[in-house]
């Protein structure tokens, strides 16, 4: 019996010895194959821009540098950094096209491109001065396009991101890059990202909107009339702005250097979103003169032949969004006014007439009196 027990002891710890084995196999493979996956990963650099929903992506480029970062030594809880070599790791495009596209709209913050670092893995394991150890890398934005100009409107990051390349030895002195990875500026234990996010909005008074109305008045001025204007942007080539309607109309765009036709009716707006404080645009309205109509636009009384016109510059003095109201006026004189014109001739009338009639019923009944 004591025999037969053991055997099942032994038995059950066997089994117990051969899965725990099959498991500590099983987390090393999972382990390995993360690692694996780590040192395989294609790093990338991200291009986010932050915006108001109703403005495009701008029209433009963004310019990226690596160079070897300051080496760090040995310490108390740090391990020493090596600047990283010459050529150790590249770009594979030192540029970012962001281009406008429909569906930036609706987003506040958008993904304009990427482009891949690349490690040299022969610079680190074949190099003069190959060794192990941990090589920093800095990666920054400029502060330009790629022709070396700031797009206005456009609020410039300047961080800068660590990349590090882990280059370890094994027994027989062979050299491998066992990982590669961005590090945190703030917390270099700690996984970074290669994420760049530059703001775009009217959040950091960078755009402004324009807003155009359109009221008419007068007695006989039509409300229901849809009145047509003309819209234009000129701003850097290529860009795009969005424009609404109070009425529910389908929003527009407008493109930059093009005339876009539009129709407003009494008290009913457009909204031009995302100008930069150089854009200049054009608003015109028809002429409805031959319609009896006269127009001012803010107050002031344009000419009523060549239609009205409005221009200036993306920003007002103080700064603020711009709001321009085109006031199309229809008034005639009321015929009321001929009648009281005439009124003191049709009362005397009115009174001889009475005269008449009085005069002409005494004389019957007299007449009657005398027969």
């Amino acid at each position: 019996m004591e025999k037969r027990m053991l055997k099942k002891v032994s038995t059950v710890t066997a089994v117990g010895i051969m899965m725990t084995a099959m498991l500590g196999m099983q987390v090393s493979a999972a382990e390995s194959s993360d690692s694996e996956t780590e040192v395989k990963k294609t790093p990338m650099i991200t291009k986010q821009i932050t915006k108001e929903s109703n403005i495009y992506a701008p029209k433009t480029t963004f310019k990226f540098t690596v160079a070897p970062g300051t080496a760090v030594p040995a310490g108390e809880n740090q391990e020493a950094i090596y600047a990283g070599p010459a050529k150790g790791v590249t770009l594979d495009e030192d540029v970012i096209a962001s281009v406008p596209a429909d569906s930036d709209i609706g987003n506040e913050k958008i993904t304009v491109g990427t482009t891949k670092l690349n490690v040299n893995e022969s610079v680190f394991t074949k190099g003069e001065d190959a060794k192990p150890g941990i090589f920093r890398y800095v990666v920054s934005e400029a502060a330009t396009d790629k022709d070396g100009n700031a797009y206005e409107g456009v609020a410039y990051t300047t961080e800068q991101k660590y990349f590090d390349v882990y280059v370890t030895s094994d027994d027989d002195g062979n050299l491998e890059v066992s990982s590669y990875l961005f590090a945190d500026k703030n917390n270099p234990e700690s996984k970074g990202e290669g994420v760049f996010t530059n703001d775009y909005s009217s959040q950091h008074d960078t755009l402004k909107d324009l807003t155009v109305k359109k009221e008419v008045t007068g007695n006989q001025g039509n409300r229901n009339k849809d009145f047509k204007f003309t819209i234009k942007v000129d701003g850097a080539a290529g860009e795009q702005y969005y424009v609404t309607f109070s009425d529910g109309k389908a929003p527009t765009t407008l493109v930059s250097g093009e005339a876009k036709t539009i129709t407003l009716k009494d008290n009913e707006t457009a909204k031009i979103f995302g100008l930069s404080e150089t854009d200049e645009y054009t608003v015109t309205e028809a002429s409805y003169a031959d319609d009896g109509y006269t127009t001012t636009i803010d107050n002031v009384k344009t000419s009523t032949t060549a239609g009205t016109i409005a221009t200036g510059a993306g920003t007002t003095a103080d700064n603020g969004d711009k709001n321009i109201t085109v006031v199309n006026d229809k008034t005639t004189d009321s015929p009321t006014g001929i009648f009281l014109h005439i009124a003191p001739y049709i009362a005397l009338i009115g009174a001889a007439i009475a005269s008449s009639l009085l005069f002409f019923r005494r004389k019957r009944v007299k007449d009657m009196d005398i027969d």
